[in-house]
């Protein structure tokens, strides 16, 4: 990491435990509901050893958690190159990058946490807020709001194959986002955003991974779908 924008906070706290000591859960393929794209599921092998994995291969993977409550995710991913097609957003930019939702209550009304890999690295947090609408067909890309951070660390450019963590996390107003286990944002929520209602989940776009999804145990998903 290069050194950080600003430092007025005390040290950030080690990266959450694995899953297994009581307090993070794997998110099972049962319990993720694909509102977008579609997840393989890694061998059986692999499932044993590190938790419940999963590929992304395609351009556009939107995803939720039910019966969580929104506030506190983690993805645990490898990055494995930009996908085979490539599809620009709706505003008509081309990005690759994976992230986090928080309090995903439709897919107009949704706060991200997103890390960028191309065209340029860091981390972007916005939230989108169409009262009105309930499905993205609706809504498109309107009612998007870029959250100012108080505070940001600049990440380097993600190298192919490498491993690494993105964790979000909402206590009363404030949003932090860590990397691998280290605080690189943090910022105020606004009103409109703090209103949302929903679960946790994840995004790709144009980005090929292997992930593994955790939740707090005692928020974490209690049946399957």
């Amino acid at each position: 990491m290069k050194p950080p924008v600003t430092s007025r906070e005390p040290a950030p706290p080690a990266r959450p435990p694995p899953p297994g000591d009581g307090r993070w859960a794997s998110v099972t393929r049962e319990q993720l509901h694909i509102t977008q794209g579609a997840v393989a599921e890694q061998a059986q092998a692999r499932l044993v050893a590190e938790g419940t994995q999963f590929t992304i291969e395609g351009p556009r993977q939107r995803a939720v958690i039910p019966e969580t409550t929104g506030d506190d995710v983690e993805l645990r991913f490898t990055w494995l190159g930009v996908t085979d097609k490539v599809i620009p957003l709706a505003s008509g930019e081309l990005r690759e990058q994976v992230g986090l939702k928080l309090r995903a209550q439709d897919g107009c009304n949704v706060i991200y946490a997103m890390w960028r890999i191309a065209p340029s690295a860091g981390i972007v947090v916005n939230f989108k807020r169409n009262p009105d609408d309930h499905q993205s067909g609706e809504c498109g890309n309107a009612g998007y709001t870029t959250i100012r951070p108080r505070f940001m660390e600049p990440l380097d450019k993600l190298a192919q194959g490498d491993a690494h963590s993105l964790r979000a996390r909402i206590a009363a107003d404030v949003l932090t986002v860590y990397a691998d286990g280290i605080r690189v944002w943090e910022g105020i929520l606004p009103a409109d955003a703090l209103s949302l209602e929903g679960p946790a989940g994840m995004r790709t776009d144009n980005a090929r991974v292997r992930f593994e999804l955790l939740v707090p145990q005692a928020a974490g998903p209690t049946s399957h779908l």
